[in-house]
């Protein structure tokens, strides 16, 4: 579907412009022909008139001018005068002529420049699965030259649409007296022609965006990079490995806590520090230093650094990078385009979807390469500490990492929410090694399925893995899942760097502190939303006026209807063979008119009636038995037709309101259950008897479900709105 859209928007349309532009260039070299036919006519009537005036007695003279019988003299003037015109029209017809060409130029140029993009990053993405050489220079050739692509055609497509209206309004102009009308409709489209130029202008400030949006942007990382002397084992180590394997050595090491084992070539933006580091990155999560054994823990760095050596050197430093930071930079994109304004939505649409597909091209080859290097790299890191040590590391991470993700997520709430009864921790890698240690380890079948989560590449699953090391799953499940020694851990973990207490300290501060102050910030916009919306308001219809107004013609009619019923039994004699069809008329229109005199009476007995209350915490409907609480509304919409309709999405785990009784002169709500939708169809929404606009009304709904929401998740953090 999506290669169908970007063949309409990068082919079809254009081509169609250009088709438009062939049609005004025929039209403007036919103009161009009767323009210098006319010219040719009239100056041979110049020449013939000329010679009438000055002869004598040419007042009395006529001639006959299409069909006109006039003076010589008003026959000249008009002549002189329509000669003028023509000295305006000719230039004109020039400029719509070359306008039409430019049109048609523009509309196959952009077409071109759609094709070829849509062409080459279809070649590109076959070529990419044939080596990794062929990956990295294809990628970067494309990822270069397809901003430029994007820019010409928006430009192409944007001065083409400008030409067309500058054709059509400059093709208002005619011979004779133009009329105000017409004066005022040229005005107008030459008026949009500007601003569409305008626009085009202002698109410039997305081109830039646009230009970059293939440049890498930084990784973020949630951690603090150790040095030499603050962690002179784990430095030692990790060198040794590299050494090895032969492999480049890591210039920073990155402490974190949840995230697992990695290596990186990207710049990464580390947090909470906000500082940039450059070159190749290793991660370390903390925890894992002591939860697994030595072998365990140079199997899984070895295989990391195995990424830096040989043949995936380049692949790693040069490709991985641009790949990531692209997949990035498209999510820039995306946020860029829900804060920006219509214009500038739909000027990055064509690029940000034509990024989309570009990425997906490449997917399969990348995919296809990362399982061979992950294998490989497997294979790297058995070389150093045994086939049988990656492979418990491998189970064991995966048995450990749902337990450690929920203890640090009960530390980060904590943090977040501080108690007397559960004080926030200040050694936060040791509370969780001793809270892991009273759980027991298993792995489910199903995790053999699943591959370790990783910032960047595609990983095979786990029994793919143990099968090209020759470990059985029981043997690797057995090693893998044994229990976690608290004490030992803790030692274990502590061996490989100089102070480790203060670290521990420094890192649990950062790491606690990076969520409390994003926790902070998150309730303060509650709380923002949460004060509003304190009142109730009142919607109703008050469609009074328009019920007097049916009621009162539909009341003449079913007067009307009942007159023609009379008619025939007080005129008999003068209504003859007409009595069968006036009698039918009038039963028609009372029969007509009795059932559409309720809906008047409707619209009266109503239109004061309350149709929604809105509170701080519920929406409340006239024929609902209970109110329906905000917190159970994941989002709303407006719909025109037959009136306005304000429907109400609930969430999937809300229960279905249910309706009351209720009555044909009042104001009711109707249910979708199968969409899960509350409906409230109004002819209008009023409040305090004045009529709401679509965007007041949206507005106005908007704030109560905010406030609403706001105060709900504020209650759950056991605080008060």
């Amino acid at each position: 579907m999506r290669v169908l859209k970007l063949i309409a928007v990068l082919f079809l349309l254009p081509l169609c412009l250009g088709l438009l532009g062939v049609w005004e260039l025929q039209r403007s070299s036919e103009s161009i022909k009767e323009f210098s036919d006319i010219k040719a006519e009239l100056s041979e009537m110049h020449v013939e008139l000329a010679a009438m005036v000055a002869k004598p007695f040419s007042r009395s003279a006529t001639v006959d001018i299409n069909g006109e019988r006039m003076g010589v003299h008003q026959a000249f003037s008009r002549v002189t005068q329509a000669e003028h015109e023509l000295t305006i029209l000719q230039p004109m017809a020039a400029v719509m002529n070359n306008l039409a060409k430019g049109v048609i130029a523009l509309g196959l140029l952009a077409s071109l420049v759609g094709v070829l993009g849509l062409l080459g990053l279809r070649w590109a993405g076959a070529r990419a699965s044939h080596s990794r050489e062929r990956l990295l220079h294809t990628f970067s050739r494309v990822s270069r030259l397809l901003p430029y692509l994007l820019v010409g055609h928006i430009v192409a497509m944007g001065a083409a649409v400008a030409a067309i209206l500058g054709f059509e309004g400059l093709g208002l102009w005619h011979m004779g007296k133009m009329a105000t009308g017409e004066f005022k409709l040229m005005l107008v489209v030459l008026m949009l022609m500007l601003g569409f130029l305008y626009s085009i202008w202002q698109m410039g400030k997305q081109l830039p965006v646009m230009l970059h949006m293939f440049e890498p942007t930084p990784m973020s990382i949630l951690g603090r990079a150790v040095t030499t002397e603050e962690a002179p084992a784990l430095w030692a180590y990790v060198r040794e490995l590299a050494d090895q394997l032969g492999a480049l050595a890591p210039e920073h090491i990155v402490l974190g806590m949840t995230e697992g084992f990695y290596v990186t070539s990207s710049d990464v933006s580390l947090l909470p520090a906000d500082t940039l580091l450059k070159g190749r990155t290793l991660h370390v999560p903390m925890l894992y230093l002591g939860l697994l054994d030595t072998a365990e823990i140079g199997a899984v760095i070895g295989h990391e650094l195995a990424h830096f050596a040989g043949a995936d050197t380049e692949y790693s430093l040069r490709f991985v990078p641009i790949y990531e930071g692209i997949g990035r930079s498209l999510g820039v994109i995306a946020e860029t385009m829900l804060q920006s304004d219509v214009l500038q939505r739909t000027t990055l649409w064509p690029a940000f979807m034509l990024g989309e597909y570009f990425m997906e091209r490449f997917d399969h080859a990348v995919n296809h390469w990362s399982r061979v290097r992950e294998l490989a790299a497997d294979a790297a890191g058995a070389q150093l500490t045994g086939n049988i040590a990656i492979a418990s590391a491998l189970v064991r991470i995966s048995a450990i990492d749902p337990l450690l993700q929920q203890g640090v997520s009960t530390h980060v709430v904590r943090a977040t929410n501080p108690s007397t009864e559960h004080p926030v921790t200040r050694d936060l890698p040791v509370s969780v090694v001793q809270e892991l240690a009273a759980q027991p380890l298993t792995l489910p079948e199903e995790d053999m399925a699943a591959s370790l989560p990783h910032p960047s590449d595609t990983h095979p699953s786990h029994r793919e893995r143990l099968a090209s090391l020759h470990v059985t799953v029981e043997e690797a499940v057995s090693r893998g899942t044994r229990p976690i020694m608290a004490a030992q851990a803790s030692a274990a973990m502590d061996h490989y760097f100089a102070d480790p207490q203060a670290l521990r300290a420094r890192i649990t501060e950062d790491f606690l502190g990076h969520y409390v102050e994003q926790d902070a910030a998150v309730v303060q916009e509650l709380r923002s939303h949460a004060g509003n919306a304190m009142e109730e308001v009142r919607l109703h219809e008050g469609a009074r006026l328009r019920g007097w107004i049916t009621l009162g013609c539909f009341s003449l009619f079913l007067l009307l209807g009942l007159g023609l019923l009379v008619l025939p039994w007080l005129l008999p004699q003068a209504l003859g063979s007409n009595k069968s069809m006036i009698l039918v008329a009038g039963g028609v229109l009372v029969v007509l008119m009795a059932c559409l005199l309720p809906f008047s009476l409707r619209l009266l007995k109503r239109a004061n009636k309350t149709a929604l209350l809105l509170t701080p915490e519920h929406f409340v409907f006239a024929n609902l038995k209970a109110p329906l609480p905000i917190r159970h509304v994941a989002d709303f919409g407006l719909q025109m037709g037959q009136g306005l309709h304000l429907n109400l999405l609930l969430e999937d785990d809300a229960p279905m309101p249910e309706l009351a009784s209720r009555s044909f002169f009042s104001p009711d709500a109707k249910l979708d259950k199968k969409k899960r939708w509350v409906q409230l169809q109004l002819i209008q929404f009023c409040r305090d008897d004045k009529k709401l606009k679509n965007e007041q009304l949206a507005e106005l709904i908007g704030t109560y479900l905010n406030a609403g929401t706001a105060r709900h998740l504020l209650q759950q953090r056991f605080e008060q709105a």
